[in-house]
């Protein structure tokens, strides 16, 4: 009985992302950078991700006090839905790891903007979604991808986080979300650009723990919404709605 259960187990943590041995997941490789892989390691390394959130409470503290600029802005990302798969939904019965990697696989773009700025890059697929030129998508991935979606009757997934923030803390963020992704897993086409501490006082390292610790708090505002593909004829009515 115990061969049998054992057994069961083992093709159940084979069907999984990640595998375990001993206490510790052994996750695929990615073209994350390495302070993003590294959460994926291991279950301690995982929850040790609220140790990072001195770096965001930090970078806030600074902007706070010095930035005094409009707060206007947001950061956003745009997700592939084919990845995620409902991804709140089939949570309940997933490791959190799991959880953390389908989330991370299915971001492929990272922006920052206010108001509608998320919709124009569905704006500009949709120009060129019949289009017989297809060289306009080969200099931009993030179009192409977003048509490639449309053109398999999916849509793109979109979460805004960080509300009512200034131009530079937005950017900032975006930044090291980004370095943290790496630029080979996403379809940006510019790494971010960086004020305040995270340009003056963190190194390197702490810039891509800086962008860990904000998706982590992304992956959680991610958890309490429910997945809305955004199609082509959806663009022009979720622009309307949010300009109300």
């Amino acid at each position: 009985m115990i061969m049998l259960s054992n057994s069961i187990f083992l093709q159940f943590i084979q069907t999984r992302g990640i595998k375990y041995s001993l206490g510790n997941l052994h996750a695929p490789k990615t073209s994350f950078s390495a302070e993003l892989q590294k959460t994926l390691h291991s279950e301690h390394n995982f929850a040790s991700i609220h140790k990072l959130s001195k770096l965001v409470k930090r970078h806030c503290r600074w902007h706070r006090r010095h930035d005094q600029s409009k707060r206007s802005y947001f950061n956003y990302l745009l997700l592939d839905p084919r990845i995620t798969r409902g991804l709140r939904l089939r949570a309940k019965c997933m490791h959190p790891l799991d959880v953390w990697l389908t989330f991370l696989r299915a971001i492929f773009y990272v922006g920052k903007g206010k108001a509608a700025r998320p919709y124009a890059h569905l704006r500009q697929a949709k120009k060129v979604l019949h289009a017989t030129n297809s060289h306009v998508l080969a200099k931009d991935p993030k179009l192409a991808l977003i048509v490639h979606l449309w053109q398999q009757q999916r849509g793109v997934l979109l979460l805004r986080g960080f509300h009512g923030i200034s131009s530079n803390d937005a950017h900032s963020r975006e930044a090291a979300i980004i370095e943290a992704l790496g630029m080979n897993h996403l379809t940006n086409r510019r790494l971010g650009v960086y004020f305040g501490p995270s340009l003056c006082k963190f190194s390197s390292k702490q810039r891509k723990q800086f962008g860990v610790a904000l998706l982590h708090r992304l992956l959680s505002m991610y958890m309490k919404i429910e997945e809305c593909e955004l199609q082509p004829e959806l663009v022009k009515k979720s622009i309307s709605h949010t300009q109300s």
